[in-house]
């Protein structure tokens, strides 16, 4: 609010008095009171209180509000105070009263402390992302009021500095860089003041102090309620309250990855695109999105993908190539960070890349473990004889069963004769893979190594029809345990209260299967 003043003078000649000989008018935004004029200390904030001109105001963390509502306690702005000069700027104010100050309520205090920065931890963690605030008033009565990014970065004029939503902890540093020629030759002789200091720009940081005891955070923190052992499968009593668990620990193996995409390119055979060298992997994608599986060849070493077949393309397609480093794990920080055995031989940008545990299976092959035969079957898988041997027998020394690392499963099989001709083969778990005659090899197919048309693939496992020497009698059975080179391990994942993803694969994750191949 800005007003117009009117000050009125006369003159004195001779001892003759002419009023009203002349005046000036001006307009001012405030009035600038002097609250302890004779006191060099500095006010404590929130304690001040004073009537002029008929209006009453008071403190409110640096700003001054007047007109206030008893039921409520609001009222209008009014001005500020300046705790350190012990002064107040009023800015709203009634006309043609009496100038008079009546200061009802002030405190001082000697020798406030001040901060230009500050550590500090939240009484709860884990933080809601972008629900820390920091408020505070500084010793000039600048309102200082600053909220972290989804990143965790303060970035008010006054104020910069990161938190870590995870542990509830932050760091801050009240001021900003001014220009150094803005500087005036007292703001020089302070002892923040150093020439030395001053950037390339002409600019150098000059701190804010900070009254400590204004100082404030405001923040949203989660908190987790224990749930029954029966509703998340696991017993809870060992989790942390935030349900995390660690899961990289020192001598466990880690990947570190980064993937990559090219841009959109329309390819003909025999057309190249370039990745990385030395690339862990690579998948195309066309126009649509959709995964392409064949139609192309790599060069690992020198990341060349090379286009074969463009004909089932549709147009452009995409690469995306994955970087990768398996490493040793040495120590791992309670802050997330994580010492590897070897340095990395790609460079991996610090926000895309990525780090995943890996399950170690060791050495892996296909292999029947067990073989035998018994005069009937009750129904009962079980990995030794039941009852008497039968009569017959397979000839599995000079003619083996066989199995492949891309066919075989880890899987209880019977072989059972219908009649003296006729056989049946099931699984446990697969079922019947196959019903009639002994007379040629028995060689049903894994589904899971055909293509998407049922053609081609492997088989589960190879009975030789040489290792049949006949004298079988129905309800004669073969019991045989196989073996898969895939390894089986169990996945529990638990997706925690929150928003919806934001996209397709959002809230999900990648499962890869990596493995060396000393013989086909």
């Amino acid at each position: 609010m800005s007003k117009q003043v009117e000050a009125v003078y006369s003159s004195s000649t001779s001892g003759t008095t002419t009023a009203d000989s002349g005046g000036e008018t001006t307009q001012i935004n405030a009035v600038e009171v002097d609250l302890i004029p004779q006191k060099t200390d500095g006010i404590v904030p929130d304690s001040v209180a004073f009537a002029l001109g008929g209006k009453a105001y008071e403190d409110r963390s640096g700003s001054l509000v007047t007109d206030i509502d008893p039921g409520t306690g609001s009222g209008l702005a009014a001005g500020s105070i300046d705790y350190d000069a012990g002064t107040a700027a009023v800015e709203l104010w009634q006309d043609g009263q009496n100038p008079a100050i009546d200061v009802t309520s002030l405190l001082t205090v000697y020798g406030e402390w001040t901060a230009t920065e500050g550590f500090f931890r939240t009484a709860s963690a884990p933080l809601k992302p972008e629900s820390l605030q920091i408020t505070g008033t500084a010793q000039n009565g600048i309102q200082v009021t600053a909220t972290a990014d989804q990143f965790g970065e303060f970035t008010h004029e006054w104020c910069q500095g990161a938190a870590n939503y995870t542990f509830g902890t932050a760091a801050v540093t009240f001021g900003k860089l001014v220009p150094d020629a803005s500087l005036t030759p007292e703001e020089k002789s302070e002892d923040w003041y150093d020439p030395a200091n001053v950037d390339g720009n002409g600019d150098i940081y000059k701190p804010l102090p900070m009254i400590t005891s204004t100082l404030r955070y405001n923040a949203v923190a989660f908190s987790y309620l224990p749930l029954d052992a029966g509703i998340v499968g696991i017993d809870a009593v060992r989790l942390p309250p935030d349900g995390r668990v660690p899961i990289y620990r020192p001598g466990d193996v880690a990947m570190i990855m980064h993937p990559q995409e090219t841009a959109p390119t329309t390819v003909t055979n025999g057309d190249t695109i370039a990745t990385r060298p030395r690339v862990g992997w690579v998948r195309l994608f066309d126009a649509n999105g959709t995964a392409i599986t064949d139609g192309y060849s790599l060069d690992r070493a020198t990341g060349i993908v090379t286009i074969d077949d463009a004909s089932g393309m549709t147009m452009p397609i995409i690469v995306r190539h994955t970087v990768a480093d398996l490493r040793l794990v040495t120590d791992v920080q309670i802050t997330g960070e994580i010492q590897l055995s070897r340095e990395l031989t790609h460079d991996y940008p610090a926000t895309e890349a990525i780090v995943a545990s890996c399950l170690i299976h060791g050495d892996r092959r296909a292999r029947v473990s067990a073989t035998w035969d018994q005069q009937t079957w009750t129904g009962e898988w079980q990995d030794s004889i039941e009852g008497s041997e039968a009569t017959a027998t397979l000839n599995t020394i000079a003619h083996p069963i066989t199995v492949t690392n891309e066919g075989a499963e880890t899987e209880r099989w019977i072989l059972r004769w219908k009649t003296s001709s006729t056989v049946e083969l099931i699984g446990q778990r697969v079922g019947l893979v196959y019903t009639g005659p002994f007379t040629a090899d028995i060689a049903p197919i894994n589904p899971r190594t055909a293509d998407e048309n049922g053609a081609g693939g492997v088989p589960y496992l190879t009975i030789p029809v040489a290792a049949n020497g006949g004298g079988w009698s129905t309800g004669n059975v073969v019991r045989i345990n196989t073996v898969g080179a895939l390894a089986d391990f169990w996945m529990a994942r638990a997706i925690q209260q929150s928003d919806e993803p934001l996209g397709e694969g959002a809230d999900g994750c990648e499962i890869h299967a990596l493995g060396n191949i000393d013989r086909p």
